[in-house]
């Protein structure tokens, strides 16, 4: 009994878990990498800092040759540092976290007011 509680628990948790990305990023897709160089991210290219950390889906940390041998046009969370425009960190996204993100980070529509009646 105490075992199928425990694993009832662990089952729960682990649907409801949901990796923590940093909120100053943004959403994109790895078109290219060149191990210690550059990025070319949505088209544009980025320098690589030279301290770059890039995750896999499950967030271990991958090493050049392993993000080498990603798909082209894998769907990323990025950051960009303020101060020298490298790019320093970069998320793998699986395609559920990517929806979720895309949906959470989805710019508003724009929305006219109707123009107020001016009373005569």
């Amino acid at each position: 009994m105490r075992f199928a509680a425990l694993l009832l628990v662990a089952v729960a948790g682990s649907a409801f878990a949901q990796r923590m990305l940093p909120p100053a990023g943004q959403l994109g897709e790895l078109d290219a990498y060149s191990p210690m160089r550059s990025v070319k991210i949505d088209g544009e290219v980025y320098h690589a800092a030279p301290g770059l950390r890039i995750y896999n889906a499950t967030g271990a940390l991958l090493t050049p040759q392993q993000v080498l041998q990603a798909p082209k046009s894998a769907k990323i969370w990025y950051q960009i540092e303020r101060n020298t425009g490298f790019a320093w960190r970069i998320w793998f996204l699986g395609d559920e976290e990517y929806a979720n993100l895309k949906q959470r980070f989805a710019k508003p529509a724009f929305v006219t007011a109707s123009e107020p009646q001016l009373l005569q």
